[in-house]
């Protein structure tokens, strides 16, 4: 019995080590290509995108640091959300000692309609722990932190990264120029993107993350940061959609009310009706990718130049 009830504690003491050890340190983690800890370890950046996996998807990082000498950064989470944004940003500004000559930020429409929540557990892998309670207190605020979600946010998300580290690292690390894909994407054809379901007709807008729009803007303005918002070209399917178009307006409205820069997809010389483009609505193959990431280099070089 005395046995049995000291592998238990022992047990207890590892998972209890294993669980403080994440909160506190996994941003501390010596992950490549890809995170809040990477971008630092690059030192002074031309160009840091900020997104979900829409960038991480239709930005093209070997095309990107060519035209860039690798003075350029995504950093990029799926469903990345504004609200978690702009935490983001403020935990890169606070812990960087380093220079950042343009913050990109994604221009998702949909983002206006998204909940507080926990989208990626990446997000919380790459936070201090002052960072993760921002989040937490915000998630708080819009009614999302029941006990399964405060045991999902603080246990275990994020935990099988930590336990197979070594061996997913360098798997994870070369996916970061291939749109976080182990190989070519390529598009699944047209018959496939137009007969794609999808509704966002019921989307309602969430006023928090709204407000971040602002806050961004603000955050930015403050530090003397030079930034601009970016829309990726979607399939044509989507950008038509009524409710696409109607919180793209609304995005804009916020921007243009702020003088704050903004990039659409329509300045970008790209077919967005071009099947061949995309893998899904909003993610494009990798023949897409590179197309769009040169056409937007060249704007970007613009806007650097103003």
């Amino acid at each position: 019995m005395k046995k049995i009830m000291i592998t238990l504690a022992a047990a207890l003491i590892i998972i209890c080590s294993a669980v403080v050890f994440k909160n506190v340190y996994s941003c501390e983690m010596p992950v490549k290509n890809r995170g809040i800890r990477d971008a630092i370890n690059c030192g002074d950046l031309d160009v840091l995108f900020l997104g979900s996996s829409t960038f991480r998807a239709n930005i093209d990082m070997p095309l990107m640091d060519e035209a860039y000498d690798g003075r350029v950064y995504d950093i990029s989470y799926g469903g990345n959300e504004l609200v978690a944004t702009v935490i983001q940003y403020d935990e890169i500004k606070k812990r960087s000692p380093h220079d950042y000559g343009l913050f990109v930020f994604e221009l998702g429409p949909m983002m206006l309609t998204q909940d507080v929540s926990l989208s990626d557990s990446r997000v919380i892998w790459d936070l201090y722990w002052e960072g993760k309670k921002a989040l937490w207190e915000r998630m708080k605020e819009s009614g999302n932190t029941d006990l399964s979600m405060m045991y999902e946010y603080f246990i275990t998300s994020g935990m099988d990264d930590l336990v197979t580290f070594p061996v997913t690292e360098p798997f994870y690390s070369t996916r970061y120029y291939k749109g976080a894909k182990t190989g070519e994407t390529a598009s699944p054809g047209k018959e496939v993107l137009e007969n794609e379901v999808f509704d966002i007709s019921g989307e309602e807008y969430v006023d928090a993350q709204i407000k971040a729009v602002s806050d961004i803007i603000k955050k930015c303005r403050d530090d003397g940061q030079a930034f601009v918002f970016v829309e990726s070209p979607c399939y044509r399917r989507l950008i038509e959609d009524p409710k696409y178009t109607e919180c793209k307006k609304r995005y804009i409205e916020i921007l243009e009310g702020q003088d704050a820069p903004f990039i659409l997809a329509d300045d970008v010389d790209f077919d967005c009706g071009d099947p061949d483009l995309f893998e899904d609505m909003n993610h494009m193959s990798a023949k897409g990718r590179r197309a769009y990431t040169a056409e937007l280099i060249k704007i970007l070089k613009k806007t650097e130049d103003k």
